[in-house]
């Protein structure tokens, strides 16, 4: 059985992988919000977008990866 830290890390990796939509959508609900304090996100309003946002960063930045 998954705990929710399970979850949690594995939604942290798919994101921060740059996996997008497609890969973090199981871990969280279809209409999850999103809110940051930085202005580049400021019309960032749901986790969907969130996670697409960081797949198109890590496009252009492909070693940008946030994990260790």
């Amino acid at each position: 059985m998954n705990t929710i830290t399970d979850v949690a890390k594995s939604f942290f990796d798919a994101c921060e992988s740059g996996g997008g939509w497609e890969a973090c959508k199981a871990y969280c609900t279809p209409d999850a919000i999103f809110s940051a304090q930085a202005d580049a996100l400021a019309n960032v309003t749901t986790l969907q977008e969130y996670t697409d946002w960081m797949k198109g960063l890590l496009t252009f930045v492909p070693d940008g990866c946030f994990l260790d």
